[in-house]
């Protein structure tokens, strides 16, 4: 979607609140049209004193888009349910459904959560494009020396390999690729199984499984039953409680290759958040393999990118950078934000015996990061400024993700 399309956005839709309420389903089929061509993850409809706000996260930046009458909010909110076979009278509770999305071009998922506020209720439709989780390995954008690791580590038979990172930085595709390049690797078919909350791709030759908390199938139960189906490989889509990791990890250790997430701020951060549920360094060192830590940052703009031109666009890192850095300017082509794109930036954690050693003698997230560094590893922030070196993000956008 062009600068120019987002003005027609927004003609069209004044002209539609002009109308009222007969209106309201071409309106709310706009916005959903408008946010699949500008090619975002997030449709945000908030509500506010005097107008509802429209904004789509593009490249995983919230950005203001237009505003509606806020006399018409409860229509397009009531729209929404009926499309999403929520129930429209119940407005005082969180309410969470699915879009059929033929009419929008079929090729995505689009899920609509409301949640109530002291304006009226606020809704978000999550845009998930099956196409958008198709990359390869190789298509990620790690580094040659992270790639040839990593691929490494999914040859392997046996072991944990543990993602982290926080929500929208990549992980999810990164195991769906991850998933491709074990089957594509393998010599013979191998029986991958997963567990996932929810399931956000398809892929041939995987038998996934959605967990159902309301059935009782949680992450632990699911686990606990495919044991019994002869898995070789094991997707766990989050590690969220004692049980879930002391299954993961009993997997590692005896013949399987067990693939999850699991939130912290660090690769070494990990451990410790492992270590607090109450796992046993013993059984950490002797079962995970690596740690993969990834974020997002936005590509620079190719069409107006510049030199960075003041001490204050280094954002503390003039040291590091030399006197060269690039800067967001923000053109049409870029709907002004100076960035199009995103790309990862990651820290590979491998076991190695001064990592065992850390974790053995249970060593605060500090010395173990300095362990790693002292073996090789290259940190997030690290890997952040060889990205602004090659010109790809700036350091903003870096500061933007990482605290340093």
């Amino acid at each position: 979607m062009s600068e120019s399309e987002i003005i027609d956005l927004k003609s069209r839709l004044r002209e539609l609140e002009d109308q009222g309420t007969s209106g309201i389903s071409e309106l709310v089929d706009l916005l959903i049209k408008g946010g699949l061509r500008a090619g975002a993850s997030d449709i945000h409809l908030e509500p506010g004193p005097k107008a509802t706000g429209v904004r789509f996260r593009l490249d995983g930046v919230l950005q203001q888009v237009s505003e509606t009458a806020l006399a018409l909010h409860p229509n397009i909110i009531a729209r929404l349910k009926v499309l999403s076979a929520l129930l429209t009278y119940r407005t005082d509770v969180p309410q969470e459904g699915r879009i059929d999305a033929t009419k929008y071009g079929g090729s995505v998922d689009l899920r609509v959560s409301t949640f109530p506020t002291i304006h009226g209720e606020r809704a978000v439709v999550r845009i998930f494009d099956p196409r958008m989780e198709q990359f390869s390995l190789v298509e990620l954008g790690f580094s040659q020396e992270v790639e040839k690791t990593l691929g490494g580590l999914l040859k392997r038979p046996q072991g944990v390999i543990l993602l982290t990172g926080p929500a929208g930085s990549g992980k999810t595709t990164t195991i769906y690729a991850a998933l491709r390049f074990i089957i594509q690797s393998s010599s013979a078919p191998r029986n991958i199984v997963s567990v996932e909350d929810p399931v956000e791709c398809v892929v041939e030759g995987v038998s996934q499984t959605q967990i159902n908390p309301a059935a009782g199938l949680t992450f632990a139960r699911a686990l606990r039953s495919l044991m019994r189906q002869d898995p070789e490989v094991i997707v766990i889509g989050e590690i969220r409680d004692i049980e879930t990791a002391q299954i993961a990890m009993d997997a590692g250790l005896t013949g399987h290759l067990v693939i999850s997430t699991i939130h912290a701020g660090t690769a070494c951060g990990v451990f410790t958040r492992l270590l607090d549920m109450g796992i046993e360094p013993y059984l950490l060192t002797s079962a995970v393999s690596a740690v993969l830590a990834e974020r997002l940052v936005r590509l620079l703009c190719p069409e107006c990118k510049r030199l960075a031109e003041s001490e204050e666009e280094f954002e503390g890192l003039e040291q590091a950078l030399g006197a060269k850095a690039f800067g967001a300017r923000g053109c049409p082509a870029c709907l002004g934000t100076g960035y199009k794109g995103r790309t990862p930036i990651v820290e590979l954690l491998q076991m190695n015996e001064p990592v065992r050693q850390a974790i053995l003698s249970k060593s605060d997230t500090e010395e173990l990061a300095l362990a790693a560094k002292n073996e090789g590893m290259k940190t997030l922030l690290a890997d952040g400024i060889q990205k602004i070196r090659s010109g790809d993000t700036s350091p903003q956008e870096l500061r933007r993700v990482l605290v340093f």
